[in-house]
């Protein structure tokens, strides 16, 4: 089960997630492309990579409970369903 929920999130974050479908979105992508701009253009080359290395593990980070709530919700909505159904049988 663990294994088809992970192909789940791989598949939906690829395919669902990453595409920029709203202005919305492209408003943000380029208001943060002009925030980098800006930074890397006052900041020094050492600065600006260990900021990139900071922003990158930020990411990391972020992605890894981004998953893990994923997985979290699909197991308590399998759950749910499943008590929900036997409940109409009782």
């Amino acid at each position: 089960m663990k294994k088809r929920l992970e192909k789940l999130w791989r598949e939906y974050l690829a395919e669902d997630c990453s595409s920029v479908e709203t202005e919305e979105e492209r408003s943000l992508l380029r208001k943060t492309s002009e925030l980098h701009r800006i930074a890397t253009d006052l900041l020094t080359k050492e600065q600006s990579e260990a900021i990139e290395k900071y922003v990158d593990s930020l990411c990391d980070v972020q992605s890894f409970f981004l998953k893990k709530a994923f997985l979290k919700g699909c197991e308590f909505t399998s759950t749910f369903l499943c008590e929900a159904c036997n409940f109409g049988k009782l």
